[in-house]
């Protein structure tokens, strides 16, 4: 949900053109509009996106009312705010990703693809390896080149702005891979995503 109409419908198109045989999509411009789709037709909610700042509500109030009422239901954020504070404080309330507005299409796809993937499947990483093995570590899902290049950034320890400046990557695409990863990978932080392949 998002109260611009030209970012709702954008993200709207996003999903029918590439999820179409997955998702049905509806959008909401406000709390409460969703609030009222979900006390309809909450079981059949796969995800929900989230804008931080609403007619209705900002900052994180939103995102804590949903996971309150709604404590199964996957969230991600997508956010103007770049801020990394306000990215990690989403993700301990919650969220299963945080995606910049600024960020490409396929990160947000990526995205998409992980939490599908997450709803169906588990996985047990193993040792860390060659990246083509970092392919096959849960079924069905297959992390894209880009993204296998900033794991393995990841694993050797270099921040955002190292593995931007590594792979010609803009900032706000490189926070939205890492937040893809992590995802995919089931952790919070990059300690923990480490400690997966160590």
């Amino acid at each position: 949900m998002d109260d611009h109409e030209l970012v709702r419908m954008g993200l709207r198109q996003l999903i029918v053109q590439h999820f179409a045989d997955r998702f049905h999509v509806a959008d909401a411009h406000s709390l409460e509009q969703a609030l009222l789709f979900l006390k309809q037709r909450a079981e059949e909610v796969f995800l929900l996106l989230l804008d931080l700042n609403l007619g209705d509500t900002r900052g994180l109030t939103g995102l804590k009312l949903l996971r309150q009422r709604y404590p199964q239901l996957p969230i991600v954020v997508v956010s103007g705010t770049h801020d990394h504070r306000v990215r990690e404080e989403a993700l301990a309330h919650g969220a299963w990703g945080y995606f910049c507005k600024t960020g490409d299409t396929d990160g947000l796809k990526g995205m998409l693809a992980a939490i599908e993937s997450a709803a169906t499947a588990s996985h047990r990483p193993g040792k860390r390896g060659a990246a083509a093995r970092s392919q096959n570590l849960r079924p069905g899902v297959r992390l894209t080149d880009r993204q296998v290049q900033v794991l393995e950034l990841l694993l050797s320890g270099l921040d955002n702005q190292a593995i931007a400046a590594e792979t010609g990557l803009v900032l706000g695409s490189v926070k939205n891979c890492v937040s893809t990863i992590f995802l995919v990978f089931n952790v919070r932080s990059r300690a923990e995503l480490i400690g997966l392949f160590s």
